[in-house]
């Protein structure tokens, strides 16, 4: 048996994330069948800044690869621009290397750039900043992504200082990242923050 290099490992794991990300997204919004499912992983998001028009917070409901339902918070960005973005994953057993650990940075002012971002949030900790916020609106009103009924805010602009956000799923329309560096280690130890 040979080896597999870190380069083969690292696009594996980062297909498999944004993959599990977009197709729990698009489950969530009626466009895929149920056999495709989200990995069940909790990832981690760090990021600097981030300025959005066409926000929307709203909670939902997201199913994992073992059918279990996690309660999450839903939010959608209709653009946004964000400076410093990192992304780990701690990962279970992969074959013949054991539990390993995946990060993703971009950094840089303005170092993303996303359409119809959408994510699956358990966690938000940091700083909003929103213009004109309508707290406790029906936000099926104003994104077709939620629910009839579905309780949340929404705003025409918002700042976030995201310090710490535990997520389900990101997918975006379309996403942009400058200046990436994507690292796969073993162990737990390859994570934001470090």
């Amino acid at each position: 048996m040979g080896r597999i290099s870190k380069w083969k490992l690292s696009v594996g794991l980062v297909s498999g994330i944004f993959g599990a990300s977009i197709a729990g997204v698009a489950m969530a919004q009626g466009g895929l069948s149920a056999n495709l499912a989200l990995s069940g992983t909790i990832f981690n998001i760090a990021i600097g800044n981030v300025d959005g028009t066409d926000f929307s917070l709203f909670v939902d409901a997201e199913q994992t690869g073992d059918d279990e339902v996690l309660p999450v918070t839903r939010l959608r960005f209709g653009q946004a621009t964000a400076d410093d973005l990192c992304l780990s994953a701690k990962l279970g057993n992969v074959p013949k290397v054991g539990p390993v650990s995946f990060r993703l940075m971009s950094s840089g002012d303005n170092s993303v750039e996303a359409d119809g971002l959408l994510v699956g949030a358990r966690l938000l900790q940091g700083d909003l900043k929103l213009e004109n916020p309508q707290l406790g609106v029906d936000v099926s009103q104003v994104n077709d992504s939620a629910y009839s009924g579905a309780w949340g805010l929404a705003s025409n602009t918002i700042n976030v200082q995201a310090r710490n956000i535990d997520a389900t799923a990101v997918a975006a329309n379309s996403l942009t990242l400058r200046n990436v560096n994507v690292t796969v280690e073993k162990g737990q130890e390859n994570v934001c923050g470090r």
